[in-house]
């Protein structure tokens, strides 16, 4: 699959958080990104669009990026979709609970473009996309 046609939504509470991600993967090649505030805005889309990856921060009001997660690898309809959690928390619990939920990978915060192109490749990669 061809980049452009790859659809990708960020999940990040803080409006900066999202617009770097965005535009580092708009560098990258990346046309079809979408971005959500919130959990509940992000279940939305997922509903609506085909998403291929998720990017979500861990920690946001209301429901947190690992509840997306758990929502994401409940639902059938998206089986395929590969997840990253961006995240400052590097605590062996909660990685050890993200990995048993089903994330494909961990984006710690401050992160670099490199290390968002790698991660993001990496999953796209794994999940067969690219």
């Amino acid at each position: 699959m061809d980049r452009n046609e790859l659809s990708i939504l960020i999940v990040d509470d803080v409006n900066s958080m999202r617009v770097q991600v965005k535009e580092i993967l708009k560098s990258l090649g990346f046309t079809r990104i979408w971005i959500s505030a919130n959990v509940a805005d992000a279940q939305l889309k997922l509903e609506v669009d085909t998403v291929h990856l998720v990017v979500a921060d861990w920690h946001m009001p209301g429901a947190s990026g690992l509840e997306l997660l758990h929502y994401v690898r409940a639902n059938p309809r998206l089986e395929g979709v590969g997840f990253v959690m961006l995240t400052a928390e590097s605590t062996r619990d909660l990685v050890v609970n993200a990995i048993k939920a089903g994330v494909d990978d961990f984006i710690l915060k401050p992160a670099t473009p490199a290390q968002i192109q790698s991660k993001v490749f990496n999953v796209l990669i794994k999940r067969r996309f690219i």
